[in-house]
């Protein structure tokens, strides 16, 4: 398999892999079969550091995590602890720690990238990002929000400040600031919602973009999305959306090719975007989605995808 290519985040020198780890799922499923709590955490632990280092191993260079993904932290640390990982860099986030949920000021900021920081085995990371902020207004508050982060940098504990959020005008205001040097947008920008393609057009002036979620927590990679959302209970996704997934995921059936597949290498196709987090629980996972991301889609089924995207968009610009 060939290199993973790099790209630059927004106008900064700092080059990252085109398709990173998405850690919100680390160390795999439960084993309903599995009635000892202590065996089940030594399993899951195991399943996460295999995870994390098969990354590594694949050429895989950023990692993206948060203290509001249980123990993801811990057992990136773990795998650390174990490998060598030259020119890896790391994102994490404040203000939603379990401990200190939606707090944004100077001293929870301080003390949650302190407990990431020790979790991680790092004296830094190269990118921190506020967590999803209920409105903007504590992230501005003087003193508070970006203004930590500003002097969490200046103390050399991370290089580059950004805002992590779903809401995309909190984004928008983020960017219209100058507040921030990069942006996490979530399961809005893929083949079923492209809600995100405003923002991530804004961005391109100089904001890197981490685009996470891009098969919607699974919605898009595990076959019938009808059934998934049943069994997962994807409630997060408006019905629309499972409606959407199922169309392309019949679209794609009819043509044999994998919705997965096709949906990765659209999102990799869009220029703005400076890495896809690739969310992965299993080294065998994160094994496929770098497979599928390094592998192109035929020129025949690629010009007629977007050609059937080009078509949603113009019925849905036409109903508005």
């Amino acid at each position: 398999m060939s290199e993973i290519p790099r790209r630059r985040l927004g106008r900064f020198g700092l080059e990252l892999t085109e398709i990173s780890l998405g850690a919100a799922f680390i160390g795999g499923r439960t084993d309903p079969l599995m009635d000892d709590p202590e065996a089940m955490t030594r399993r899951l632990d195991g399943v996460a550091v295999a995870a994390v280092q098969r990354a590594l191993e694949l050429g895989i260079s950023h990692i993206d995590t948060s203290p509001l993904y249980a123990p993801s932290e811990r057992r990136i640390g773990m795998a650390l602890a174990e490998v060598e990982a030259p020119g890896l860099t790391i994102s994490t986030k404040v203000g939603t720690h379990e401990e200190r949920r939606y707090s944004y000021l100077a001293d929870d900021i301080r003390w949650s990238l302190e407990q990431s920081l020790e979790l991680l085995g790092r004296d830094r990371v190269e990118i921190v990002l506020i967590h999803d902020p209920p409105t903007m207004e504590p992230v501005f508050a003087t003193g508070d929000g970006f203004d930590a982060l500003d002097k969490l940098r200046d103390e050399g504990l991370l290089d580059y400040v950004g805002l992590g959020a779903r809401d995309i005008p909190f984004h928008e205001a983020a960017i219209e600031s100058g507040r921030v040097d990069v942006i996490l947008t979530f399961a809005d920008y893929n083949l079923v919602r492209r809600h995100a393609a405003g923002l991530i057009d804004k961005a391109a002036a100089g904001v890197g973009v981490l685009l996470g979620s891009p098969q919607m927590l699974g919605l898009l990679a595990k076959g019938d999305p009808r059934e998934t959302a049943k069994m997962r209970g994807y409630g997060y996704f408006p019905d629309e959306d499972v409606r959407g997934a199922t169309e392309w995921w019949e679209w794609c059936r009819e043509r044999e090719v994998e919705f997965r597949h096709l949906n990765m290498r659209y999102v990799l196709d869009r220029p703005g975007i400076s890495t896809v987090l690739s969310g992965a629980a299993t080294a065998e996972e994160i094994a496929t989605n770098v497979r599928e991301a390094r592998t192109r889609v035929s020129d025949e089924i690629w010009d007629e995808a977007l050609a059937r995207v080009d078509e949603l968009d113009a019925r849905e610009a036409d109903d508005d």
